[in-house]
């Protein structure tokens, strides 16, 4: 059947029930979601941005997480952030680039390419953003803000079915992209001034 044993059995069985339980609270539609997020993690991500506008700010995210990470520095780099996607854990050790701010793709939240620029940037004090599939993960537990989005099947680690936690991630970065450009152009949350 796949296990290791008896254990890892149980273990993944409890998952895929709580994944269900969860698919079945979150089916009233794809956007729904954005309603649970925090207000604060919301408004700190707004501020990690306004706060970096001129710094680099290093993109990290591999596999099928990789066309968000281009898609996030394509964005980025539009509305004039100095943004670079990067794997590279030289770029993360070293610091040399001087960035302030990480954001990390990850779905399991513990993909060992991600989460080590991840301690790495939390070792030298740089914000992270992490956008995950699991709340509990070790890239979560290093972000500030985290945002954990639904994984629709958790242990379909091939992706071998369909899965919306990469359209989450990709809505919810344009709604906080929104979010910040209402803030470009209300500064100080006035319209018209």
């Amino acid at each position: 059947m796949g296990y290791t044993g008896y254990t890892d059995m149980i273990y993944r069985i409890g998952f895929l029930i709580q994944n269900e339980i969860d698919n079945k609270n979150h089916a009233s539609g794809i956007t729904a979601f954005i309603g649970d997020i925090p207000e604060e993690k919301m408004h700190s991500f707004v501020e990690l941005l306004h706060e970096n506008r001129q710094k680099p700010i290093l993109v990290t995210g591999t596999g099928f997480c990789a066309p968000l990470q281009e898609f996030m520095v394509r964005k980025l780099l539009v509305l004039g952030y100095c943004a670079i996607g990067s794997n590279s854990y030289e770029v993360y050790e070293s610091g040399a680039l001087n960035a302030g701010l990480v954001i990390a793709i990850s779905k399991s939240g513990k993909t060992d390419t991600i989460l080590k620029p991840v301690q790495d940037s939390f070792a030298q004090h740089r914000s992270i953003i992490a956008f995950v599939g699991a709340d509990n993960s070790p890239i979560a537990r290093c972000a500030d803000p985290a945002f954990v989005l639904l994984d629709d099947k958790m242990l379909d680690d091939r992706n071998l079915t369909a899965n919306y936690f990469y359209a989450r991630v990709l809505i919810t970065f344009e709604y906080l992209m929104d979010l910040v450009l209402e803030k470009d152009e209300h500064p100080n949350g006035k319209e018209g001034q």
